[in-house]
């Protein structure tokens, strides 16, 4: 790959991580407002599927604690997940 590509691709991973975090965390405060509990907290959040790899990366990152498809739900390209993490850390 050209250095050319690599950056792009590179930049729309960041935007795809940032998207996943910025979604997460507003569906936190949605749920929780201001107050978080100081525990596991876990929501449903319905992502585009090419946002797993961000799930993944946030995962391996120690952000949230886990995540698991839905599998009874898809709509279209979209997919619910369970998202659980610790709130204390946020």
């Amino acid at each position: 790959m050209k250095r050319k590509n690599i950056t792009k691709a590179v930049k729309k991973q960041g935007s795809i991580y940032r998207d996943t975090w910025q979604a997460i965390e507003d569906a936190l405060f949605a749920e929780y407002g201001c107050l978080l509990p100081s525990y596991d907290v876990s929501l449903n959040l319905t992502l585009n599927w090419t946002k797993e790899e961000a799930l993944g990366i946030l995962k391996r990152e120690g952000k949230i604690t886990s995540w698991t498809q839905d599998k009874s739900f898809e709509d279209g390209n979209n997919r619910r997940y369970r998202i659980t993490l610790d709130a204390s850390k946020i």
